[in-house]
């Protein structure tokens, strides 16, 4: 099996059972680990510091963000602005607005990636 089929994914929660929060007030997010064809387990959680100030970025600030998740394939959050989606996509991470439950969120990703798959 390839590489493609196994992968990090980075979910914005304030308790770990739901992705609820907004990519830029996150403080924590939680990390999965995904095997297309053996499931998914909990790594850990990371602090992180929240980069949205009132619609605003600092661009430096977005960007030791965006490399808090350089080892994740996707980064899941109730909602994440342009500014952040493209600060994430240009170190070739994908950027999601999957609102509901982390399980949820992640058999969304299991599937987005699956089709993925089949063009790599």
């Amino acid at each position: 099996m390839d590489d493609f089929s196994k992968y990090k994914v980075a979910l914005a929660s304030s308790d770990g059972i739901n992705v609820n929060v907004h990519y830029g007030r996150a403080e924590e997010f939680f990390i999965y680990a995904v095997d297309d064809a053996e499931g998914y387990d909990f790594i850990e959680s990371r602090k992180v510091t929240p980069v949205c100030m009132d619609g605003s970025h600092i661009k430096p600030l977005m960007e030791q963000s965006t490399a808090q998740f350089a080892d994740c394939r996707y980064v899941c959050a109730s909602r994440i602005g342009n500014g952040a989606a493209s600060s994430l996509a240009s170190h070739g991470i994908t950027a999601m607005e999957l609102p509901g439950t982390v399980e949820e969120a992640i058999y969304k990703i299991w599937k987005y990636n699956q089709v993925q798959g089949l063009f790599n």
